[in-house]
């Protein structure tokens, strides 16, 4: 796919224009360093504009049904089935997946979470009215905040943007949103085809940076919440800008999981799964399968196993082409920084499989183990986002505990044992929003994703990443 968008613009008010910065900001296609197309940054006065388009017509939005709605959302998730090939193919271009990925795992994925929040607002939570004062009933509702930001990230650019806009919409709220600025097309696609469907207003794009795009829309009076998905740093100084308004903030900030395997865990089964948990979009993935902690009886027959089976299940090569399952890296900037890592590893860190660049014009990293690592190592602490693992051992339970728990990214892990009672007890200690057992790497619409510690929160997901776009009112009355 040569060049599948030339130019890339802003949607505000259900019209497509250009930024009206001089910045000019091109986007590169990671397997082959070639550019796609260019946008021109959106300035403060853009965004203003955005934002007052979805603030105009949130009363007309917000007032309809949430059957009503409900319909619309449900249509944008047929617009998105009827165009699978297109979105694939963008995916492909400036995210570097695999097609084989794209078509058969994440996009049906996002067709199915556009389904599922379009209709999560029709049946919403709430404590039950009552007479809780002598004769005065009272009762709760759950309102739509207003103008909702939505600021995405660009591993997966299109399944973010739409588990913000689809909940956002459902439940009466207007919208801004802000992709990456690395990873633009087919979140700008998908709100270009929107606009056949939505009302003007309801749905707004602003491209640019987020320190200068971003950041006015965070800091805009008008904008009730921004949910945001990205790295720690940029999730601080959006929160700090938030917090001077106040408003609410919902937030994942990537994660660093831990992969706890125990003597009695079935092997083939945990080879099968993390084979892929630890390189699924070349390891860029907040929840991968990176820190192995194996028990001291197991670990050389495990990473033996998995040396084996990266060797003779991977092929890295052009994300088109149906048989390649490993794809670049993002950027230039990113495989580099991994690099450096790898090489200023401890001297008793030892590279087990990878570690080098391919050799081409893109951005590609060989699938890497390394054991001999300790708990304070960066390449242990820091999240690699990369197709990294890092090999650790242990004796005891508590001891697998505290290196699972000892890092300050809390989004999730795993647990592999056939002892329920162990599995059971690891989890409640798990200092980890989601804790799977015997599988890693399972994620759906249906349940709430989001982080503790430095991960993050609010969640996303579920019936409570759908309330998180909500407020709550008391009404109550006298009937004297």
């Amino acid at each position: 796919m040569n060049n599948p968008i030339r130019r890339i613009r802003n949607v505000i008010n259900g019209i497509s224009c250009d930024g009206s910065s001089q910045e000019i900001i091109d986007v590169i296609n990671p397997a082959n360093n070639q550019i796609l197309g260019s946008f021109s940054s959106s300035s403060e006065v853009d965004v203003a504009q955005a934002v007052e388009a979805a603030w105009a017509t949130f009363g007309s939005w917000s007032t309809k049904t949430p059957g009503a709605r409900a319909d619309v959302l449900r249509h944008l998730g047929d617009l998105i089935e009827e165009n699978i090939e297109e979105f694939v193919a963008l995916e492909v271009a400036d995210a570097g997946k695999p097609c084989s990925a794209s078509r058969n795992g994440e996009l049906p994925g996002i067709i199915d979470s556009f389904r599922l929040f379009a209709n999560s607002a029709r049946i919403m939570s709430g404590q039950s009215a009552s007479d809780f004062a002598e004769g005065h009933t009272g009762y709760v509702r759950r309102e739509p905040m207003g103008v909702v930001a939505g600021i995405t990230p660009w591993n997966f650019p299109l399944w973010q943007a739409i588990w913000k806009i689809a909940p956002a919409l459902a439940t009466g709220n207007t919208m801004v949103i802000k992709p990456s600025e690395l990873t633009p097309l087919s979140t700008v696609r998908f709100v270009e085809m929107a606009q056949s469907i939505l009302p003007p207003g309801v749905l707004n794009l602003v491209n640019g940076l987020g320190p200068t795009t971003g950041a006015a829309l965070v800091s805009d009076p008008r904008v009730a919440l921004v949910s945001f998905t990205g790295s720690v740093v940029a999730g601080q100084s959006i929160a700090s800008q938030a917090g001077k308004a106040p408003k609410r903030v919902v937030m994942e900030l990537g994660g660093n999981s831990p992969v706890v395997i125990f003597d009695d865990a079935d092997l083939e089964q945990a080879v099968e799964n993390l084979t892929g948990s630890y390189l699924y979009n070349a390891g860029q993935e907040c929840m991968a399968a990176t820190r192995w902690i194996l028990h001291n009886d197991i670990a050389d027959d495990f990473v033996n196993a998995m040396v084996e089976s990266t060797r003779s299940k991977v092929i890295i090569g052009d994300p088109l082409k149906p048989e390649t399952t490993l794809g670049p890296m993002i950027s230039e900037k990113q495989i580099s920084r991994v690099e450096k890592f790898i090489a200023e590893r401890s001297s008793k860190a030892e590279i087990v499989i990878g570690g080098k660049r391919v050799a081409g014009s893109g951005f590609f990293l060989e699938p890497t183990i390394i054991r001999g690592v300790e708990q304070g190592d960066d390449i242990v602490q820091e999240e690699m986002f990369a197709p990294i693992a890092t090999v650790q051992t242990f004796s005891t339970e508590g001891e697998a505990l505290a290196l699972a728990n000892g890092v300050r990214h809390g989004l999730a892990g795993s647990i592999w044992t056939r002892d329920i009672g162990r599995a059971i007890r690891m989890a409640n200690r798990y200092e980890f929003g989601t804790a799977w057992i015997n599988t890693h790497l399972i994620v759906g619409p249906d349940m709430p994703i989001g982080g503790f510690r430095e991960s993050g929160f609010g969640k996303e997901g579920g019936s409570l990443g759908v309330e998180e776009y909500t407020r709550v009112k008391q009404v109550i009355m006298s009937y004297k």
